[in-house]
């Protein structure tokens, strides 16, 4: 133990309590098995890993972010095109091309039985309904709504995430 403080590796630096952070956040989830040795192998690069190097950080962004998944967290989609059809109507005057694809995608997840794995982008200035069109599609289908911000954001490896692959 003195000698990996002598060389800088000790890890009273915060690590410790991270990585029972980690492990707490995960006690109550149902997180696949996959997944679950990922993460084990994740945690146990990043005890290894010092402070001051450039994978401790990736690595620790990586870590919180499988962390924070909810994991085993599902919801029943309701696939109903007049439901759907109303409340775009109700919410969005005009959009008609938007609210057509929309329906589109909704239309074939009837087809096929969900709606899984689909990912919609909107893009647009502020102030043109790309949250409320997210809402709208949210509640439609009875999800919650999560808003995720790409601005700001330059570096292509952290939206794809081709890091970590």
């Amino acid at each position: 133990k003195m000698i990996k403080k002598e060389l800088g590796e000790d890890k009273s630096d915060g690590t410790d309590k991270l990585l029972d952070k980690f492990k707490q956040r995960l006690e109550a989830k149902q997180v696949p098995q996959e997944a679950l040795e990922a993460i084990n192998s994740e945690m146990e690069k990043f005890s290894n890993l010092a402070k001051e190097s450039q994978e401790y950080q990736i690595t620790r962004n990586y870590l919180d972010w499988l962390t924070m998944i909810p994991w085993g967290t599902h919801s029943l989609d309701t696939l109903s095109l007049q439901k759907a059809r109303a409340i775009l109507d109700r919410d969005h005057y005009g959009l008609n091309e938007v609210k057509e694809r929309i329906l589109e995608l909704i239309a074939v997840g009837m087809l096929r039985g969900s709606v899984q794995g689909k990912i919609l982008c909107f893009v647009g200035p502020p102030g043109v309904g790309k949250t409320s069109i997210g809402r709208a599609i949210a509640e439609a289908l009875n999800r919650q709504f999560y808003r995720f911000s790409v601005g700001g954001l330059y570096d292509v490896a952290e939206i794809k995430g081709h890091r970590r692959t």
